[in-house]
């Protein structure tokens, strides 16, 4: 073991807060003050662990300096994928990911950044300072704790919030997720831990027992989970007065286990993210930092610690982080300095390889690990379970409000119908059938006491029995009859409204009650959606977006926000570079999703409704949209909005102005949907609807056609099959260009796996030139011009290299080149393919064909045509040009 402390990381005397180490094991970040603002500076781990190449001035110590954040960084984070979050008391979390491009001086300082990391998205929603941090196992949604004692779990591509867990009565300072994906866990200074479940993100168990006793706070109380999922360990816990640091067993979340010998409170613990082996015994080592300054390092087989090293720091040590390989292991503290702890495998054991440890976890946790357990990286997939309908007899009663006084808590009506409630209505239709209009009929608390003494008493009676009491109800029969619908109305007006109002609204239907509606409590889960259902479960072919209570939404350097507050939803847009306000208003339901463009901002209501408003001044564009069915995605790209509806209908409008708006596409993508499949990914391209699919399928409308068309299907072997073995077969020196359809191909080859499926066939030659024809078809269909040139030049130049006959390549040149007689200027044949000159196209076709001798002759052929054509549109060109002078001089 070796102890280091290097002197040169420091953020100038400031305090450090938090620390990582990359999941490369080349680098390590810091987070907390730095003049007069937050500060994240990025090292180089390798002068730390070699002397040598700390000796080396040609060897880089700090490789960034970040100062974006106007408060203190109090936590920083890296995921597998290399990219760092940041959080801090300016309520922000920043995203970085590393630039192409070199690095600089550091503004107002004589440092220089080796490497350039920008900030590629800004996440706002915390009212407090944020305090920890926490990817989750799919690198892509990321937990953060305030204290607004709220934990937030963000989808960090999007940049949109999953959901606010609430629940915690005090500062959230610690959050961690369970390695296998199924459980988040976070401690506050409430005293409490609790455990949520990513399911549905509810309440799985509170742990406060451990936590009783303890005195003062701490800056942060950073939990940690084992790699094997099977233990959780607190931070600041007390056990018979002294300071510990709990173990919470996973298996009925026992509290048994404790790690003891700190003299002050456990501010932080860290687990080694890789599951260790010695003597083919598997075990895990955590690390944890104390306000007494010294670190102590255990193992889950032994019941003493490996390691304690005292007076460390000359404050309380505030984070600490593991290498990937484990044999490293830094901490930092509020004074302002680091150390590194170096083992070696004799010390600590030898680290299981990733797939070693999946095949842990599977056998511990099953195959579920990657199925079940493990959390959905689009948000838009994730769906709650909607509860069970409720009986039809429980629509016709009151809502019931909990009455609490002298702790004593009684069910109420929260009010009594009007009218009588012991007579009913029947009435005769012409075909002489009875009609009974249902009278409410309240239930106060005496009536339901008698009603539990019956059923406890005469529960064994059949419901016929002579002895129960006849009914008080006195049906009053009425001998004309109704033409109309069969409820009979029992109020003919509707009181408050004016003539006017009368003539556009009909008389109120009867309602069962007069009580109102319970309130939506802002945050809570269990609340109805005040929505139009489906009539049908059956016809709900996309999940139905669910409210939220606060969602975001960027363009540039515009920020959308919508939070859901005091029954009222705020949507503002803001400037990111000023944070001030541009618009706002005030709307009456809960959000479930919002788009911003530079045109448009648009956000869907829990009631189904649509609005939509001009981004640069704020207005409404029209009044609120009502689409068919209840909405399941929204999406807006420039001055266009699409919605997708339950039942599968879509629908694009084009918004010019106020009230100055059309449709363009209305179609239905139900007969898309595969079995056990689900909508992946929606968007507008070029304004067409552009659908990628769970089943790895992809389509693209038509406007021109009105249908939709496939242009990607990886679950095809023989597409898949051409798709990946095209990669490197190249029109000469071309680069690949990457584009919508370039984009649209790697991702469905990454859903299914690059593996390359085995045909058992000769025509591959055949196979592959079939394919680049239908990529330029597909390119031209989705309009991406720069695709299409490329396409077309890959399937000529295969052509070339593998076809006996020169039919297919004339057909692409004839296409390009249009007519060619001395009367080409006059004729209908469009000279462009999307904004691209076929001429222009042609002549890079023909540099192809010249590069291959045995199609001598057909270049010849077609650049003297080319030649014969293109003087002919010179002259014609030059020829209006000088008639349309000489008209000008004789009006002159």
């Amino acid at each position: 073991m070796r102890l280091i402390k290097p002197n040169w990381v420091t953020h100038d005397g400031s305090p450090i807060f938090s620390i990582d180490i990359h999941p490369h094991s080349k680098k390590f970040a810091t987070g907390g003050s730095g003049g007069d603002a937050g500060r994240v500076v990025i090292w180089n781990l390798e002068p730390v662990v070699d002397e040598k190449k700390e000796m080396d001035p040609n060897v880089p110590k700090m490789l960034c300096q970040l100062d974006n954040h106007y408060a203190c960084v109090n936590c920083v984070r890296w995921n597998a994928d290399g990219l760092l979050a940041s959080g801090g008391d300016d309520k922000l979390i920043m995203i970085w990911k590393l630039s192409k491009f070199g690095g600089g001086s550091v503004f107002g300082s004589t440092k220089t950044n080796v490497e350039t990391w920008k900030c590629v998205k800004t996440l706002r929603g915390h009212a407090g300072d944020i305090l920890d941090l926490a990817w989750a196992p799919n690198n892509v949604w990321l937990a953060s704790a305030s204290v607004d004692n709220t934990v937030i779990v963000w989808e960090t591509n999007s940049a949109t919030i999953v959901r606010v867990i609430k629940g915690h009565t005090g500062l959230v300072k610690g959050v961690s997720w369970d390695p296998i994906g199924k459980y988040l866990a976070s401690q506050s200074d409430d005293k409490t831990l609790r455990i949520w479940s990513t399911a549905n993100f509810s309440e799985e168990k509170i742990i406060t027992e451990p936590f009783k006793e303890c005195g003062g706070t701490t800056h942060v109380l950073r939990l940690s989970w084992s790699p094997d999922g099977q233990y959780l360990v607190s931070a600041h816990a007390m056990n018979g007065g002294g300071s510990t640091a709990q173990i919470i067993d996973r298996n009925g979340w026992e509290v048994d286990k404790d790690y003891v010998g700190h003299r002050k409170a456990v501010t932080c613990v860290r687990f080694h993210q890789r599951i260790l082996a010695r003597d083919k015994k598997h075990y895990c080592v955590a690390a944890l930092g104390s306000r007494d300054r010294s670190i102590s390092i255990w193992s889950t087989a032994l019941k003493r610690p490996l390691v304690v090293v005292h007076e460390l720091f000359v404050a309380s040590i505030l984070d600490i982080s593991w290498s990937q390989t484990g044999l490293c292991c830094c901490a930092c503290s509020k004074d302002g300095t680091t150390v590194f702890i170096q083992f070696n495998h004799d010390e600590l054991g030898e680290p299981l390889d990733p797939a070693s440890q999946l095949k842990l976890q599977e056998n511990i946790y099953g195959k579920q690990t990657k199925g079940k357990f493990l959390i959905i990286e689009d948000p838009s997939l994730y769906q709650e379970e909607l509860p069970e309908p409720r009986p039809l007899e429980d629509l016709f009663k009151p809502p019931i409000t909990s009455v609490k006084s002298n702790n004593i808590s009684s069910e109420q009506p929260s009010s009594i119908p009007k009218g009588p409630i012991n007579k009913q209505i029947e009435t005769k239709t012409k075909d002489g059938k009875r009609r009974i209009t249902p009278m409410f009929i309240p239930v106060t608390p005496d009536m339901e006491e008698d009603m539990e003494k019956a059923t406890s008493s005469e529960a064994a009676k059949p419901f016929s029995s002579s002895s129960q009491a006849k009914s008080s109800i006195v049906i009053e029969k009425r001998d004309e009859v109704k033409e109309g619908p069969e409820l009979v109305s029992v109020i003919d007006e509707t009181p408050g409204l004016s003539e006017k109002a009368r003539k556009i609204l009909p008389p109120m239907s009867p309602t069962p009650t007069d009580s109102k509606q319970p309130n939506l409590s802002e945050g809570s889960d269990s609340v109805q959606p005040r929505v139009a259902q489906l009539r049908r479960e059956a016809d709900e072919i996309f999940p139905q977006l669910k409210p939220k209570d606060n969602l975001g939404a960027s363009y540039g350097k515009l920020v959308l926000t919508a939070l859901y507050k005091d029954e009222l939803t705020l949507l503002q847009l803001c400037q990111e570079t000023t944070a001030s306000e541009k618009w706002y208003h005030y709307l009456g339901y809960r959000p479930t999703a919002v788009a911003v463009t530079s045109l448009l901002a648009v956000i869907t209501l829990e009631d189904g409704s649509v609005h939509i408003f001009l981004t640069p001044r704020g207005v409404r564009a029209v009044p609120p949209i009502i689409p068919p069915a209840p909405i399941s995605r929204l999406h807006a790209s420039g001055n266009k909005v699409m919605v997708i509806s339950c039942n599968g209908e879509v629908r694009v409008w084009e918004i010019k102005g106020a009230y100055d708006c059309k449709i363009t596409i209305k179609t239905n993508a139900s007969h898309l949907v595969a079995p056990k499949s689900s909508l992946y990914a929606c968007q507008l391209h070029n304004g067409m609807p552009f659908l990628v699919f769970s089943s790895n399928r992809a389509y693209v409308y038509s406007k021109d056609m009105e249908t939709w068309m496939l242009i990607g299907d990886s679950e095809d072997p023989i597409w898949r099959w051409a798709s990946l073995t095209s990669l490197g077969k190249l029109a000469g020196d071309r680069k690949p260009v990457d584009g919508t359809l370039a984009q649209l191909q790697e991702g469905l080859n990454t859903l299914n796996g690059k593996h390359v499926p085995k045909l058992k066939f000769s025509s591959g030659a055949e196979t592959l030139v079939s394919y680049y024809g239908l990529q330029a078809l597909t390119a031209r269909a989705l309009g991406s011009s720069l695709e299409f040139g490329y396409w077309t030049n890959v399937y000529v130049n295969y052509l070339c290299t593998h076809d006996e006959t020169d039919k297919r390549i004339r057909i692409v040149l004839d296409e390009l080149l249009g007519p060619s007689h001395s009367m080409a200027h006059l004729s209908n044949w469009d000279p462009k393919i999307l904004d691209l000159e076929k001429h222009k196209l042609l002549r890079e076709v023909m540099h192809i064909i010249k590069q291959h001798p045995r199609w001598q002759r057909l270049y010849i052929e077609y650049n003297e045509q080319l030649e014969f054509v293109s003087k002919l549109r010179a002259e014609h060109v030059n020829g209006d040009t000088k008639n349309s002078q000489a008209e000008n001089e004789i009006k002159v």
